[in-house]
């Protein structure tokens, strides 16, 4: 299915950012860093969009929806029970944040399109 695709992959780096301390600079510029929350899956990715302090957090399937976060509900299926609920405190953590503009779930039936400033 993805023969002749170039792929070109990466390793988290250990720098203690997110739930296990491992996250990956896409641009080298901090402006997207791509956060390592695992549990649900293995191999689950957290987008945090930063601009100066503030921070915009999509947290993919770390839960299904705001409420998720606001009442410590984790996925209702996971890899690893333990680390998708650490992986929640942390959205949940980050979500708080005085910094977050908005932090979104893919599931999120309540989120409609919109633009998010910076």
């Amino acid at each position: 299915m993805w023969e002749g695709i170039n792929f070109e992959t990466f390793d988290f780096e250990d720098n203690g950012i997110g739930p296990v301390g491992k996250s990956f600079d896409l641009l080298g510029n901090g402006a997207l860093e791509l956060v390592k929350i695992s549990g649900h899956t293995s191999g689950l990715t957290a987008v945090k969009i930063n601009a100066g302090k503030k921070f915009v957090l999509l947290y993919s399937d770390g839960g299904y929806a705001k409420k998720s976060w606001q009442e410590m509900i984790p996925p209702g299926t996971a890899l690893d029970e333990e680390a998708a609920f650490k992986s929640l405190e942390w959205i949940r953590q980050m979500s708080l944040d005085k910094n977050c503009v908005e932090s979104i779930a893919n599931h999120d039936a309540d989120v409609l399109p919109h633009e998010i400033i910076l």
